[in-house]
């Protein structure tokens, strides 16, 4: 093994600098660590302004640069005359067109048949797309026969007619909405005008005393309109406006001297008891025509019967006739009750549609017994 006889550096002796020559400038004394400012935010304060000596200090010419020259092309050689015909047959035969059969194509219809180049072209082109026509065309299309102007004026009128018979229908749809709603209003108008209150007492009694419901129910609305508490300038009390001696004499009649008063008048059953009991003795006595019976009711029955023996007011002398009874309050009373009388059978009984059906004889309908 080969030695090596200089000894290797050491490895602080390799990176120590080398030392300067004899004749060098001393180095400036390094200056003083500036020291922590922590106006600065913890940063060095700033270094201070160069001297006036510093700044007279020649300063040290830069050595010259040379100008980079650009590279100039090198010039290509000219082709002589024999390099240009050769690439000349060269680029003939690699673009020579590839001559072949032309495909059996339609006579028409096709895009080669609606195609035409300009002649100095054919050289280059196929032999199928040569001498075709000069114009792309679409295939000639029938033209629409036109509309004759009778099936015109037909369509018009026909379109004419079915718009009427639409604004027709529309109209009609209208007009009967409009009356089904008048008549909801009316039906709603007469329901509300004729309440039925206490029916349970008017049913029972009615039937005790043979009546029909639906006039009782007419006396007591044209009465009192159904107030218990109705009083009249004469004195008459209750749902069916009887007078105290009245309704005496009928509380004799019906045994009950010990245990009746004036004031239970002003009760709906007793009210309701005695009135029915009035109207069924009324009934007998006037052989129960419900337009005499209203009458003996308002104007009372000695009243009533004068009247019925005038032929001009009743021509049989057994039952009155509302058009020929003289005008005044009780005419005009008979005539509200009776009016009454047919509009709450018809809204609450059904007596007069079950008579009309065969299941109530007439007069059991015509008349209060």
């Amino acid at each position: 093994m080969q030695t090596n006889p200089t000894p290797r550096p050491r490895r602080s002796d390799r990176y120590r600098p080398a030392d300067a020559p004899e004749t060098a400038t001393p180095a400036a004394p390094a200056p003083d660590p500036v020291p922590f400012d922590p106006t600065f935010g913890g940063m060095a304060q700033p270094v201070t302004r160069p001297t006036a000596a510093q700044y007279q200090q020649p300063r040290q010419p830069r050595p010259a640069q040379p100008v980079p020259q650009p590279a100039r092309p090198t010039p290509r050689p000219i082709p002589d005359a024999q390099a240009l015909s050769d690439a000349a047959d060269y680029a003939a035969q690699a673009y020579r067109p590839y001559d072949r059969p032309a495909p059996q194509r339609p006579a028409s219809g096709d895009v080669a048949s609606r195609i035409q180049l300009p002649p100095d072209a054919e050289a280059g082109v196929p032999a199928f797309l040569r001498g075709r026509p000069a114009q792309a065309t679409r295939a000639a299309r029938p033209e629409p026969a036109p509309v004759p102007a009778a099936l015109s004026a037909a369509l018009v009128v026909l379109l004419l007619l079915c718009g009427a018979l639409l604004t027709g229908k529309i109209m009609m749809n209208n007009y009967l909405t409009d009356r089904r709603e008048a008549r909801e209003a009316a039906y709603q108008r007469v329901v509300t005008a004729h309440p039925l209150q206490y029916r349970e007492l008017i049913e029972f009694y009615a039937g005790e005393y043979n009546l029909q419901p639906a006039f009782v129910a007419s006396i007591i609305l044209n009465e009192s309109s159904y107030s218990t508490s109705a009083e009249s300038g004469v004195g008459a009390r209750g749902l069916m406006q009887l007078m105290p001696d009245t309704a005496a004499w009928i509380a004799h009649k019906l045994g009950l001297d010990a245990t009746y008063s004036a004031e239970q008048l002003w009760e709906a059953e007793t009210n309701i008891r005695f009135g029915c009991w009035y109207l069924n003795y009324l009934s007998k006595l006037f052989g129960g025509d419900p337009v005499t019976v209203a009458s003996a009711y308002h104007a009372g029955q000695g009243e009533i019967t004068g009247w019925l023996s005038n032929a001009a007011y009743s021509p049989d002398g057994r039952a009155l006739s509302l058009s020929a009874m003289p005008e005044g309050p009780t005419k005009t009373y008979a005539g509200r009750v009776i009016r009454d009388y047919a509009i709450y059978d018809a809204l609450y009984f059904q007596v007069f549609n079950r008579a009309a059906a065969g299941g109530v004889s007439a007069a059991d309908v015509l008349t209060a017994r």
